[in-house]
């Protein structure tokens, strides 16, 4: 099951980004959406080309005083398999990962 939370969200920024962050202080939602309705400016060709026809989409808000960081992981929203994760600062992608790996894709 994929679940993409505050703790998980943390520990990614500090890891890929070097950024402590208090999981208090990181907004979360989920939400379901169909494919056609990912945003194209944030979601590659390829991560498009990876989705299902319902995508759920798992979400991590951080704002300090300096910037606004955005975590989205997409999962299919039948199997809850993940599918990409994408990061955002200040609304510009800066980071983009399949989590999709070759031999799941196969099955």
């Amino acid at each position: 099951m994929c679940y993409y939370n505050s703790k998980h969200f943390a520990i990614f920024m500090t890891v890929q980004f070097g950024i402590d962050i208090n999981e208090e202080q990181v907004g979360e939602e989920s939400v379901l959406l169909y494919k056609e309705e990912l945003d194209e400016n944030f979601v590659s060709e390829e991560l498009f080309s990876i989705s299902p026809e319902m995508v759920l989409i798992h979400s991590c808000v951080y704002n300090n005083e300096e910037h606004e960081w955005l975590v989205c992981v997409a999962s299919d929203a039948d199997t809850n398999q993940p599918l990409f994760l994408v990061c955002l600062k200040n609304d510009e992608k800066i980071y983009e990962e399949v989590l999709l790996r070759d031999e799941d894709n196969e099955k």
